[in-house]
């Protein structure tokens, strides 16, 4: 399942009693590139990315996958799509009565995509590959938050999908992480993996160190803003 087109078609959504975080909202999202949500501090960026990952359906319209309402669908036919989409919230989402370890292994395993034996290889590579083995076999409430931070956003890409939907990753992340992460996903997406990679953030720094398109949410609609390359930073 490739995942070529995301588009809204007169999609509206709010959360009860809130003015609305979409309304009426035609947009067409650019594939293959790293896109920056940004907006004010509580219009609705997390919101949104649910919208894409389908974990919030619009009261109304038509959010489109390769032209194929999701709104539609059943939870058989959207699970292709689903497992070409990974998602990390902006904070907790791990199962707190399950090791660091078997939190990543979980999804690889519950969709069968890879044997047990490879599923156990790729972990254990992403956890050295961020020096946190040593954590693997701890529980969430038994690590810093900082860890458990990391942990939810290497979760949300160990099914190496097509879409990542990141919601302020950088933020509680040690700077080591930081790095360690953007170089991640800079490796992935030279493998083919994370085609489309949509990250909400306010901050510029840890943006700056991906080529990205700006999509801004205002007053219920989305907007393409031009980007600064005299603000692009330089990872060294």
């Amino acid at each position: 399942m490739k995942i070529e087109s995301l588009k809204f078609e007169g999609v509206s959504f709010c959360h009860e009693g809130q003015d609305p975080v979409v309304a009426n909202v035609e947009f067409d999202f650019p594939m293959n590139e790293i896109l920056w949500v940004k907006a004010e501090e509580g219009a609705g960026k997390s919101s949104l990315l649910q919208i894409l990952a389908g974990l919030q359906m619009p009261q109304s319209g038509q959010f489109l996958i390769n032209g194929n309402n999701v709104c539609d669908m059943s939870f058989e036919e959207f699970l292709p799509y689903r497992l070409q989409i990974g998602y990390s919230f902006d904070y907790g989402g791990l199962i707190n009565n399950q090791t660091l370890f078997d939190n990543m292994m979980l999804p690889l395993l519950y969709h069968k995509t890879l044997s047990p034996a490879d599923a156990k290889a790729r972990v254990d590579e992403i956890f050295k590959i961020f020096d946190v083995t040593k954590y693997a076999h701890e529980r969430p409430a038994h690590v810093p938050g900082r860890l458990r931070k990391l942990v939810c956003l290497l979760r949300a890409m160990v099914m190496r999908p097509q879409v990542l939907l990141l919601d302020d990753p950088s933020v509680g992340l040690g700077q080591d992480s930081v790095y360690t992460l953007v170089d991640y996903i800079h490796q992935l997406r030279k493998e083919g993996c994370l085609q489309h990679v949509f990250i909400s953030s306010y901050d510029e720094k840890f943006m700056n160190l991906f080529s990205y398109q700006i999509v801004h949410l205002d007053d219920g609609q989305l907007y393409f803003q031009p980007v600064d390359p005299e603000k692009r930073v330089v990872h060294l």
